[in-house]
């Protein structure tokens, strides 16, 4: 069966309400895991590890910043951290508009993924980089960014956590960056799109990804786990990742 988690940035509004209970509620949609981040990366797991156990909720891995990256001691405690968890995937979760500048700035990114790589390899877990859609623009070499990060920096050390609603909306095939990326990628997001002019964020389901190829796709490159993530809910984040996973098992799309 594919693995399905959740990236608890979809209900970051409700983790700061109440903690205990969102995590319950994550659970009790039927999600396997979850992608911490930020304030909710090892917080959660210090402090509510019997719970996420008694749950059966795994730590899938969590989303980090830049700021990490630049100190290899910190990069080296959140890896440990996560590694302690039991996670098996880190990834830089965004780069702010500061942090991107032209083809300088992402090969400085590249060697900061690179070592950051190899950081999180010595404790057990793989490091990637995940993606919005101002990657897919092209520097001065006539690259794209993301061609950029990529080709400058070890495949070994640097995976893909491929977020497939902004590779849509950079106007690119998500099947076919599936197969160019090929092993590389290790993680997945699964976000959808709407199906009006503004092409902003949808139920996972409901809108216009065709999620039957991209899964398939994702299977045939050994993908590990497939999270829902929504940066913006619909209908409001615990209605919205229940949702969700509704559609998932509905279509079938659990049971492969």
């Amino acid at each position: 069966m594919r693995k399905f988690g959740l990236q608890l940035f979809t209900v970051r509004d409700a983790l700061g309400k109440d903690v205990v209970d969102t995590l319950k509620q994550v659970a009790a949609a039927g999600y396997a895991g979850v992608e911490l981040f930020g304030p909710y990366g090892s917080m959660i797991f210090n402090q509510h590890r019997t719970l996420l156990a008694d749950l059966n909720l795994k730590v899938i891995g969590g989303h980090i910043l830049l700021d990490t990256l630049e100190d290899d001691a910190r990069m080296a405690q959140t890896a440990r951290e996560y590694a302690a968890m039991g996670a098996k995937h880190l990834a830089l979760a965004w780069l702010h508009p500061d942090q991107r500048g032209g083809l300088e700035s992402y090969r400085r990114v590249s060697a900061l993924c690179n070592q950051a790589g190899k950081i999180a390899k010595e404790h057990g877990l793989a490091f990637a980089y995940h993606n919005h859609d101002f990657e897919f623009m092209l520097v001065e070499d006539g690259r794209t960014a993301h061609q950029v990060l990529l080709g400058e920096s070890d495949p070994d050390l640097v995976k893909v956590e491929l977020d497939a609603f902004w590779v849509q909306k950079a106007g690119l095939d998500v099947v076919q960056v599936l197969k160019r990326l090929g092993s590389r990628v290790s993680v997945l997001h699964a976000k959808d799109m709407t199906h009006d002019d503004n092409r902003t964020f949808e139920i996972v389901g409901d809108g216009q990804l065709d999620f039957d190829a991209i899964f398939a796709a994702a299977d045939q490159i050994g993908v590990d786990w497939y999270v829902v993530e929504q940066d913006q809910c619909p209908q409001g984040e615990l209605d919205s990742m229940r949702k969700s996973y509704q559609n998932i098992v509905q279509r079938g799309w659990n049971a492969i």
